[in-house]
């Protein structure tokens, strides 16, 4: 049972439609062998049986606190509600179709106490539905630099000190941020001088679905572009940094069945026996 102080950690998810891999996801969390936080789940206007299954978790761990929306409002705003009610003074993601392993909690906030960093991060492993067939981890010390290139962190491995996101408000829930809220938020705490730190582990385990790539689009891309603006102009970012505005642009004008290609190479895609051990673990 959960003591009623405050936990140290609260745990952020919102969830869309999420009956298949939900259980997966909920069960990695309270796996975890660190104990002490909350898991706030947001149930983002699901019409499958998203609620049923949140409500069975609930019912068998009070660590678990559900908030719902009548319609869909996207990731960012989910997250803001349920940030506003957290009560943790780390505020850690999750997503609801990925699964952490057991220590993940646990190692990444030690890393984040023992750096002193706004927020980290760690590396990943990607799987399908035939399982693991890549990982993936970004550099350790990240610059201004570095973001004006990419976004070097993946969003729900993230622990984030509270303070951090108070000083930014939050995720800023716009058109352009629909898909790269994550992006635009650490080049808002950059703006700040709060630039985050990635422990050199792989802890969570991304799922990538064989169509992945059509979520993106032109109108994506569109909306990359114009965070990617955003992002240099409140970091201000040396104008060569702006050449990199190119790169959401170029990607707008390859074919899907050539950016399914670039894809594969970009994650490895392949079944090195390293890889399918991790899966196992």
């Amino acid at each position: 049972m959960m003591n009623k102080s405050s936990p140290k950690i609260s745990i952020l998810m919102s969830v869309y439609n999420g009956e298949k891999t939900l259980g997966k996801a909920i069960d990695s969390i309270l796996s975890q062998t660190y104990t002490d936080y909350e898991f706030i789940i947001c149930d983002d206007a699901s019409s499958d049986t998203t609620w049923s299954i949140l409500e069975r978790y609930r019912a068998s761990d009070d660590r678990i606190v559900l908030i719902s929306h009548s319609e869909n409002k996207g990731l960012g705003a989910s997250l803001n509600d349920c940030l506003e009610i957290a009560r943790g003074d780390y505020i850690a993601r999750q997503d609801a179709d990925d699964v952490s392993k057991p220590e993940r909690l646990e190692r990444t906030f030690r890393y984040l106490e023992e750096t002193g960093c706004p927020y980290v991060a760690c590396g990943i492993y990607v799987f399908d539905d035939s399982g693991v067939f890549s990982k993936r981890l970004f550099e350790e010390k990240v610059t201004k630099h570095t973001l004006a290139k990419k976004n070097p962190f993946f969003h729900p491995t993230m622990i984030f000190r509270r303070e951090a996101l108070e000083i930014v408000g939050g995720y800023r829930v716009v058109e352009e941020t629909k898909r790269t809220e994550d992006y635009d938020l650490v080049m808002r705490l950059a703006a700040e001088g709060l630039i985050g730190q990635n422990l050199q582990e792989y802890l969570y385990y991304v799922y990538e679905p064989l169509d992945a790539y059509k979520r993106h689009t032109r109108q994506t891309r569109k909306y990359e572009l114009r965070t990617r603006l955003h992002g240099l102009r409140a970091m201000k970012s040396p104008f060569y940094d702006y050449i990199y505005l190119a790169k959401p642009v170029i990607m707008s004008l390859i074919p899907h069945r050539l950016y399914k290609k670039l894809k594969q190479v970009q994650w490895g895609t392949h079944r090195e026996e390293e890889i399918e051990k991790a899966s196992e673990n």
